[in-house]
């Protein structure tokens, strides 16, 4: 049964900013667009990279070895080499926490 862990607070995640986290056995990254915060699986699906030492650029991170792109919102694909979308994770805002549903 999958519950919802805080991994963060949201002053840890400027606008425009990434950051890894563990959340139960699950590495995860943080992205803050200035909108909304997206939890992802923090592995970029075409070269097992953290893609967390990656940046935002609007709504896609970008994986700092080949420049895969993946969209925030959806974990889809948006740009090679990677062919496979990253999982996304279900996140919520409590106060100032940051909360994000894992297995």
């Amino acid at each position: 049964m999958a519950d919802f862990v805080k991994v963060a607070v949201t002053s840890d995640i400027p606008t425009g900013q990434l950051r890894a986290y563990q959340a139960g056995h699950t590495k995860i990254v943080i992205c803050n667009n200035g909108d909304e915060y997206f939890a992802l699986t923090d592995e970029c699906s075409h070269d097992a990279a953290p893609i967390s030492d990656g940046n935002l650029d609007g709504n896609n991170i970008v994986c700092p070895r080949h420049g895969a792109k993946f969209d925030i919102r959806t974990g889809a694909v948006t740009g090679p080499p990677a062919v496979i979308g990253i999982d996304k994770y279900e996140l919520k805002i409590e106060g100032e926490d940051i909360l994000v549903k894992v297995d």
